[in-house]
């Protein structure tokens, strides 16, 4: 439009009346939170609507160039200048965009108001500054000339000339249009984590809709070949507003908003990205230049992890304009950010981000200035009052703080991984950091959906994996001195901690980070109001309570303070400022607060921390009548005034009886063969000249070593020679790796060295043979040669002879150091497992390799075809993961790095090849050798699936080695007789008790490289044991010592399974026609708990059309054994097993429920509250009246005995080890083996065969409660 047709649809515009009033168009001061009572928004002082025409003839403004962007920039510096004849200080220059302004772009009137006119504009400007900016004889001359700085906002621009200051404006000249070269490009990327960790989101604005152009993203590994991924297109229009300004004055089109989902990262890898549209003319658009991201990690991945946490930053503009502005530090606090761009992974704007408050102009100009940090880090966001709150708008405060947005806009421009973004609420994985971000302005008080959610949220954190658990939230639900909570006493929100702090307390959140108040505080750990630890700089032991930071002098006007310092107060801060996060590993971890002005660190403290602190019964402070006591506390506790136990976050009901029953719990470790080993008390005997051993590799593999791939075995025998000029026979040879293991590889002490003696040797031998072993005659001639089978564990060997017994061991000599193989490090013994979608397969393995070392994946593909590579995870754990000895003391060994891959859109029962890989940083690659897998059939697909079921294995020794009190004699006729059978079934469940390492960690490799065979071929599915999980105050259900210290750590690492937090180790599995829930005995499963609500969730999603045969699985007999220690307290189960489950078992039909943890075989009838209600033995027909109980725990362990009295419910018992093998031919024939392990023959069978109606009939405690039956 040219200027004189501009002016012309002006005086066409204009009305004059009496009164012109017209509020539908009012430019709104909206108040914004506590301590902006005298707030106004710099745009909203422009009375906009009461704008007067006043276009004088001599006065003129011109803006150039005229064409921005010609070299696709998306910001550019303008020049205006400008003469008023009749200029005055009160003159100013307006920024419009679009450049029309002019009452005919004003929304439509209500017909009942026609009779009243268009205001002359109904839009405000998009920003503006004073004539006299540059030059303050502006008043004398009339002449100036201003610099504007523009960014591409998808519409041209114009500039006018106002007088009578911003409260009585009149429009005097309006300059040319001007505008970049290409309005609509896409622009402002801003990244995000998706709902997975492996997900990250990019969001866009463009100005084409979908029916112009079709959105992408093109990105890939950086200097590999790219993909595109769609985007899918959202934007809204005025009537999305819920009132003015942003609905009248502050209206401007959004565009549209993109967001594009790049799944499948690679972890820690770096990725580069473009936006694009292809427009339907087949041309593309795409973005001014190429981006860049680095994947997430690994959720638990022990890598550097940094994190930025700021709120209240708002906008401020470069040229200078807005003079009224009121974010002054939002650039000091961005620009500091994008100079130290290297230095952290991620960003957390914990709400009040643009300030636009119905401006809506502003919100490009903030995602502008952002650009540089959101484009390349992802930029997570929190909802806060000026994003949201708005009277009647489902707000939880009612204020006009959003200026009429009430979240919409921050709701449609900002992903967030929430299920529903009008709830704005939201968690995040990053590494070791669990991030609960909840949102202030939606009801947060017990009862609400966004409280049940928090819990929710928080009880999801794995804290082994996680131990950094992180709340955020906009307002200040925690403590906070600023001048405004002080005085209302209240010190935070109203109402704000009182419910919250209690699920903070429980799950040991470590800080709670919170803006809206514009300053920077630091609380102490905080409960209750009182501060339970005095420390200032340096955070260690167990957690009592929570950290509470304030941290919203993003870049908004600050905030006062109180005059009284409350005792709960560390460090304020009256300053513009962010917090960085740095984690260094699981342990330890760093938190400075920074100034936005130069970035250097001004209030600082360390955490350090151990596995055990976070699982440790706490005291909380409650004005409680008595003792509260958490799973494992003390019976008898001596608390202080007001203390109770806080019980913590798992296991929910406290146990009523004592330390859990069965024979090999009475005695710590009495039963494990390295446990004999006094180690500790070993004394230095060498004597070189009368004593010697020597180690050399039997070359018994063809090719030296080598399969037919190339690649090294992993298993090699190695002699060992020894010669004792004073044999005895108690003399024995200890297998140490690493091959040093000398005073100087003892773990720090705690206490200086001259105070505490360190003992000679702190580790225990990995395997150990009596010296005369092989050689009967050892103890006349004193020599003597063993062979030893060694597996590739990641480190060197070496061989030690020792005098004395286990019980006084004194070290005669020392052999040689052998490397045994020549990569240490490679990856071995693959284990695969179902994923949490059928047709996902997992592969997990070990290496030497940490990602700083080498990037792991997977190269796999159906068989014959062409192969592709997914990226794997990796976690490892260290000593200080341990809850107890022996695993953080004579049994603690590395375990190296562990890797799990996922193999995702499976074809239903196909073949695939895979095989390990790492590729170094110099761009070479080390390989396992190939390996197969069948995929799962899909759920309900008929045909047929075979399934293999023990429990309580271990590992067992092929050379003999650990020959004193060997506890597994059946482990290695389970596994080699599995390994036989291996084209005969599907999958396998190991259901609890799987090493028996009970915390001498290298038996957990040994058994990992026993099972290789299976795991490596068929997914190997695995429960949580009392020798995998159990160790006192450590959060088991039980507080047993059975796991030597490991408390659960190594088996949620070294394997997947697919559940939701690998520390509570429940989840399903669905394998065509079959649907397994399997439990862990280890946490509360009764009535009421987290795991029983879970268990019965689990029944009620299978789809019994599809998937006949239910079957529920768990280590401890919950159901029914007539093993002797049962019998002897005369419940024939665990206490209270069965007494709630069973209700679920009857309703929901279950047809066999497996357990282990007793070491036998047994088959129950089926079963109803201790009664039979089917005679029958062998075949099953009809309607399912009970559920079959099965007890399989004769994997390898030394056996069980039963009691002398048989009960009638117990059908088949047979004390020898062995398996249950199903085969489920059809939908209606199942038919159940019992094998022994010597000979895989069957020795106990029977065949169900049941059609659908007969799983729909109502039976006995089993009808749905909404028919007439029930």
């Amino acid at each position: 439009m040219e200027k004189s047709e501009f002016v012309g649809k002006i005086r066409d515009g204009v009305r004059v009346y009496s009164v012109l009033y017209f509020v539908l168009f009012l430019g709104i001061s909206v108040c914004g939170s506590y301590g902006d009572d005298d707030y106004k928004h710099p745009l909203s002082v422009i009375a906009i609507h009461k704008t007067q025409f006043a276009l004088h003839i001599s006065a003129s403004i011109e803006a150039k160039p005229a064409l921005l962007g010609l070299k696709g920039e998306d910001t550019q510096w303008v020049t205006v200048e400008l003469e008023h004849p009749e200029p005055s200080s009160g003159d100013w220059v307006g920024v419009f965009s679009p450049a029309n302004f002019n009452s005919s772009t004003c929304p439509p009137i209500d017909p009942d108001n026609w009779k009243i006119g268009k205001p002359y504009m109904c839009t405000a400007p998009i920003k503006f500054k004073y004539a006299n900016n540059s030059n303050p004889n502006y008043a004398n001359t009339g002449k100036s000339s201003l610099k504007f700085r523009l960014i591409n906002q998808r519409a041209d621009f114009s500039f006018a000339l106002f007088s009578g200051g911003v409260s009585n404006p009149k429009l005097v000249a309006i300059s040319n249009h001007i505008s970049f070269a290409n309005p609509k490009a896409p622009l402002y990327p801003r990244l995000a984590l998706g709902k997975a960790w492996d997900e990250m989101t990019v969001t866009w604005t463009s100005g084409y809709n979908i029916d112009e152009a079709v959105p992408f993203v093109e990105w890939g590994l950086k200097g590999e070949s790219k993909v595109r991924s769609p985007a899918g297109t959202l934007t809204y229009d005025r009537s999305s507003m819920c009132g003015e300004p942003a609905r009248t004055v502050g209206w401007r089109d959004p565009g549209f908003t993109h967001t594009s989902f790049l799944k499948d990262l690679w972890p820690n890898s770096e990725y580069t990205y473009r936006l694009g549209h292809r427009l339907f003319n087949g041309t593309y658009i795409w973005s001014k230049k190429t981006f860049s991201f680095k994947g997430s990690p690994y959720p638990g991945q022990d890598s550097l992890q940094r994190i930025i946490v700021f709120g209240d930053m708002g906008k401020a503009e470069r040229d200078g304009s807005n003079e009224y502005s009121i974010e002054p530090g939002s650039l000091n606090t961005t620009d500091q950010l994008v100079r130290d761009l290297k230095n952290y992974d991620i960003v957390f704007h914990i709400g009040d981000m643009a300030y636009a408050d119905g401006y809506l102009a502003e919100w490009d100009q903030f995602t502008e200035q952002v650009e540089p940090i959101a484009s390349t880090k992802p930029y997570m966001v929190a909802s806060g009052n000026h994003e949201r709150d708005w009277p009647d708008s489902g707000s939880f405060f009612t204020p006009l703080d959003s200026g009429g947005e009430c979240g919409v806009v921050a709701e449609t421009m900002y992903y967030v991984p929430a299920e529903n973004r009008a709830k704005f609420w939201y968690s995040a994985d990053y590494g070791m950091f669990k991030f609960c971000i909840a949102d202030t302005e939606h009801d947060w008080r017990k009862g609400s959906e966004q409280y049940e959610w928090i819990e929710k949220c928080l009880a999801s954190a794995d804290r082994r994996k996680q131990p950094w658990l992180i709340f955020a939230a906009h307002r200040v639900l925690g403590y906070s001195s600023n001048s405004w909570y002080g005085g209302e006493g209240t010190f935070s929100e109203p109402e704000g901690k009182d419910d919250l702090q209690k699920l903070w307390q429980k799950y040991r959140v470590d800080i709670a980070f919170f803006g809206h108040v514009h300053n920077y505080e630091r609380i102490c750990p905080i409960y209750q109001s009182q501060c339970v630890n005095t420390e200032k700089s340096q955070y260690s032991g167990v957690q009592n309570g929570t950290i509470h930071v304030v941290v919203g002098g993003g870049g908004r006007s600050l905030s006062d303070y109180s005059s009284l310092i409350p005792v709960w107060s560390v460090y304020r801060d009256h300053d513009f400022g962010f917090v960085k996060l740095t984690a260094f590993n699981h342990s330890s971890l760093l938190f400075e607060y920074k100034k936005s002005r130069d970035g250097e660190v001004y209030d600082s403290f360390t955490i350090y921390r151990e596995y055990k602190d976070v699982l440790a019964c706490i005291r909380t402070l409650a004005p409680d009548t008595g003792p509260e006591l958490g799973p494992g506390t003390d019976p008898n506790p001596k608390p202080g005034p007001g203390l109770r136990l806080e019980p913590r976050p798992g296991p929910g009901p406290s146990p009523k009886f004592g330390p859990a029953l069965g024979h090999d719990q009475i005695n710590l470790n009495a039963d494990q063969p390295l446990s004999k080993i006094a180690i500790l008390n070993c004394k230095l005997a060498l004597n070189n000249n009368s004593s010697s051993i020597y180690a050399k590799i039997i070359d018994l593999q063809p090719k030296k070593g080598k399969n037919n791939n190339g690649i090294e075995e992993d298993a090699k025998w190695v002699s060992v020679t020894l010669k004792n000029s004073k044999p005895a026979n108690d003399d024995w040879v200890g297998v140490f790796s690493p091959a040093k293991f000398d005073s100087s590889t003892c773990p720090p002490n705690g206490a200086k060295d001259s105070e505490v003696e360190k003992p000679y040797i702190c580790s225990a031998p990995i395997k150990f043979q009596n010296a005369n072993y092989s050689s009967k005659d050892y103890t006349t001639t004193g020599v003597a040669t063993l062979k030893f089978r060694l597996i590739n564990m990641r480190a060197d060997f070496s061989f030690a002879l020792f005098t004395g017994g286990f019980s006084n061991p004194k070290l005669v000599a020392i052999s040689n150091t052998l490397p045994v193989f020549a990569n240490p490090k490679a990856p071995l013994y693959p284990r695969l497992a179902i994923g949490k979608a059928w047709d996902e397969m997992t592969v997990t393995w070990t290496s030497g390799y940490n990602i700083d070392e080498a990037v792991p994946f997977v190269e796999w593909g159906l068989k014959g075809e062409t192969q592709q590579r997914s990226p794997a995870g990796t976690l490892t754990y260290d000593r200080t993961s341990m809850c107890g000895a022996p695993a953080r003391t004579v049994g603690w060994r590395h375990p190296g790095f562990i890797h799990t891959s996922f193999l995702k859109e499976l074809w239903p029962n196909s073949q695939y090849t895979y095989r390990m890989g790492h590729r170094l940083y110099d761009g070479s690659y080390v390989w396992s050798k190939y390996y197969s897998f069948r995929a799962s059939p899909y759920p309900g697909q008929d045909s047929l699936q075979r399934i293999i079921v023990f429990g309580d294995m271990g590992k067992a020794e092929r050379d003999g080695s650990n020959d004193y009190g060997n506890t597994q004699p059946g482990s290695l006729n389970t596994t080699d007789q599995l390994v036989k059978d291996l084209k005969n079934y599907d999958i396998v469940f190991h259901i609890g008790d799987m090493a028996y390492a009970d915390g001498y960690l290298s038996e957990w490799d040994q058994f990992i490289a026993q099972v290789s065979p299976i795991a490596s071929a068929v997914p190997y599915m695995v429960a949580s044991g009392n020798h995998e999980r159990d160790w006192p105050n450590s959060g088991s259900f039980w507080d047993t010592s059975d796991s030597g210290g490991e408390c659960g750590v190594p088996a949620e690492t070294l394997y997947y399974v697919p559940a939701e937090n690998r520390a509570k180790f429940w989840y399903s599995a669905d394998y065509g026609m079959l649907k397994f829930c399997v439990a862990d005995s280890e946490h509360d499963w009764r009535a009421g708990s987290e795991q029983y609500k879970w268990i019965e969730k689990c029944f009620a999603s299978a789809d019994r059309r599809k998937q006949p045969w239910l079957i529920f699985i768990a280590h401890r007999v919950l159901g029914y054994s007539s093993n002797a220690w049962y019998a002897q307290q005369g419940s024939f189960a665990e206490p209270e097993g069965r007494d709630d489950l069973q209700k679920l078992w009857q309703r929901y039909k279950v047809d066999i429920a497996f357990f282990g943890h007793v070491h036998n075989y047994e088959r129950i009838c089926p079963i109803y509250q201790n009664q039979c209600v089917n005679d029958e033995k062998s075949h099953y027909s009809g309607v399912v009246n009970g559920t079959i109980h099965v007890v399989t725990g004769g994997g390898g362990k030394s056996l069980a005995k039963f009691s002398s009295l048989t009960p009638t419910w117990s059908v088949f018992r047979d004390y020898d080890w062995g398996f249950v093998k199903l085969t489920a031919f059809n939908h209606s024939s199942l038919l159940f083996e019992y094998k022994k392990s010597r000979d895989g023959e069957v020795y106990d069978s029977f065949t169900i065969y049941r059609e659908y109606k007969d799983v729909l009939a109502c039976v006995h405690d089993g009808c749905e409660p909404t028919t007439l039956a029930a």
